[in-house]
């Protein structure tokens, strides 16, 4: 039976349709999906229902099993493995970097040497950054969700390095619009995306290639353990007012204050809180959304670290009593801050 029972309209959740693609290359390999699926706690005979939804505790436990027994980081998607460790070392490779810009930089660098069929580079065009992922001659794509992660990797590495959301004002892809598409509105935090151009990139200013890089490697090791997750965690900042209310928010729960109203932010900029809601909801998202996902999000990294107690990770996380963040917890995944940690520390 399922573990993920009792699941609420704000629970973090994957498209099967884009899981089916993530694991393309299972035939080839000879590896039973469904009982794969099955021992993630997932219903084979559910996939296929237009309305069902795959947890992302599932969803990650699945792709960490997957990847185990390909002993292949990019799932089998790319015409040679990329061996177990990678993306390990790719991050440490970075992690001392002075600016975004320059990490971004060796990032691509080490990617080309360790990944081929798929190159990455970085261009400064006026005031905005391209990030192209190309497809290199004579390499096979197994599926063309292989270009998905390598672009949603490196965004949110790129996000983590310097403790800021990347908001993108673009992203083009090579290819038609796959049957997951809705999916894209999370793998690229709603940013406009274009199918059938002519490459595959990401845009995005320039302003963000001078912020300093912030993490450590301790922060490294928990940030790689914890992969695939940050990829299936949403964001509704698709602007910069929604950008600025989600570093308050941010901002406040680092410094303890649990319960900051938007009424106090609007204090803080000057203006009502009807002016900020309105604002909020041009850019398609509102106050509690922002508030509930950067929750999540600290939440969810911090379980990464083992060396936290739950009743660490809900004080960092912005709750003051831990009964109350295991409950939260519950309703974004189906299952206990505890279970989730195992989840996501799994060595398989």
């Amino acid at each position: 039976m399922s573990s993920f029972q009792h699941l609420h309209n704000d629970s973090l959740t994957t498209s099967p349709a884009l899981l089916r693609h993530l694991v393309a290359a299972a035939t080839k390999a000879k590896i039973d999906v469904d009982e794969l699926l099955l021992g993630c706690g997932i219903n084979p005979d559910k996939m296929l229902q237009s309305h069902y939804r795959v947890p992302v505790a599932a969803t990650v436990q699945l792709l960490q099993q997957y990847g185990h027994l390909l002993q292949d980081e990019y799932l089998g998607l790319l015409s040679s493995p990329v061996s177990v460790g990678y993306f390990r070392h790719s991050v440490l490779s970075v992690i001392h970097q002075k600016t975004l810009g320059s990490a971004l930089q060796r990032y691509s660098e080490f990617s080309n040497v360790f990944i081929k069929g798929l190159s990455f580079h970085i261009a400064k065009k006026g005031r905005y950054i391209e990030a192209t992922f190309l497809r290199e001659k004579n390499s096979k794509i197994v599926d063309d969700v292989a270009i998905d992660i390598a672009m949603a990797t490196a965004h949110r590495l790129a996000g983590w390095l310097c403790d800021e959301l990347i908001i993108l004002d673009k992203a083009t892809l090579d290819f038609a619009p796959p049957n997951y598409h809705k999916e894209y509105r999370h793998l690229f935090y709603g940013a406009p995306v274009h199918f059938n151009c002519q490459t595959n990139s990401l845009v995005f200013e320039a302003r963000y290639m001078d912020l300093p890089v912030l993490q450590t490697e301790k922060s490294a090791e928990a940030y790689v353990k914890r992969a695939p997750l940050d990829m299936y965690l949403p964001q509704d900042v698709h602007g910069e007012n929604s950008r600025i209310i989600r570093k308050k928010i941010k901002s406040s729960i680092a410094n303890n204050h649990f319960n900051q109203e938007l009424s106090e932010i609007a204090n803080e900029m000057g203006v009502s809180s009807q002016t900020i809601r309105r604002r909020l909801a041009k850019e398609g998202t509102s106050f509690n959304s922002i508030k509930s996902q950067v929750k999540r999000e600290i939440a969810m990294n911090a379980l990464g670290d083992i060396g936290l107690s739950i009743e660490e990770v809900a004080v960092r996380s912005g709750y003051s009593e831990p009964a109350a963040f295991i409950r939260a917890f519950k309703s974004w995944t189906g299952i206990s801050p505890a279970k989730f940690r195992k989840v996501i520390n799994s060595k398989t």
